[in-house]
């Protein structure tokens, strides 16, 4: 079975990349190419369609490929160009603050850790790690990039998520969450109360994107016993002007 499914899997990238290379191709040409027979051509074809990746032109009765290849191409050019251009404040705001430092990525109604920088002493052991998925409502990072979309659109957000108490803090009343939302509006900041971990505390900014849209954001992480009124202000000035710099 396993060995089935690589074959199909190699057989499928076989004719993305043959379009890639020579465009619009009928279903004899494709065969020719790779070197496989007319029904496995289709049948793979037809997967390919089916997924978004091809589309088939009606006037031609040929096959290309569709922008959702370079859709993620360009999703994953951002997030390598994010990581490049954020990692040295990430590693200087790790030792200066002594906490720990992540960068996001939102993914629909969840946040990915990419990056992830703890300092030599005095960190906080976290559970969180680059890959690591957890939803927008309940984090920080999460709730800060979600501030800068429109009210209808977190709303759809909060719909689609699976919204439970992950703590005893874990806001799960939408009203109120909108009003924690306008108040990250306008601090500017966002602050996790042992929302998503007990025991951690965080604070995060997002980070626009040449689009303007905020799909980034960067957030230090403390022990409840180490967070102070001072210490987020001081933390919470150094983010923004990172992401004055980002």
């Amino acid at each position: 079975m396993e060995e089935n499914t690589i074959r199909s899997a190699a057989r499928a990238f076989s004719l993305l990349e043959t379009l890639a290379e020579r465009g619009e191709m009928g279903v004899t040409e494709l065969s020719v190419a790779v070197c496989l027979n007319k029904t496995t051509v289709f049948r793979q074809i037809g997967a390919l369609i089916s997924m978004g990746n091809v589309k088939k032109n009606a006037e031609t009765d040929k096959y290309r490929l569709t922008f959702k290849l370079l859709e993620l191409a360009g999703n994953l050019l951002t997030q390598i160009d994010m990581r490049m251009i954020a990692r040295p404040h990430l590693v200087n705001l790790a030792a200066t603050s002594g906490e720990t430092v992540h960068l996001v990525q939102r993914d629909g109604a969840h946040i990915v850790y990419i990056d992830k920088v703890e300092p030599t002493v005095n960190s906080v052991r976290m559970v969180s790690r680059v890959g690591y998925r957890q939803p927008v409502y309940c984090t920080a990072v999460g709730k800060v990039i979600l501030a800068d979309l429109s009210d209808q659109e977190i709303e759809e957000v909060w719909n689609v998520s699976s919204i439970h108490s992950l703590t005893e803090h874990t806001i799960v009343d939408f009203d109120q969450f909108m009003i924690e939302i306008h108040e990250i509006r306008r601090r500017g900041y966002a602050l996790d109360r042992e929302e998503n971990e007990i025991g951690v505390c965080c604070i995060a900014v997002s980070l626009n994107q040449y689009t303007g849209i905020a799909n980034h954001a960067i957030s230090v992480s403390f022990p409840k016993s180490r967070i102070t009124s001072e210490r987020i202000e001081i933390t919470a000035n150094a983010l923004l002007d990172i992401k004055s710099k980002l």
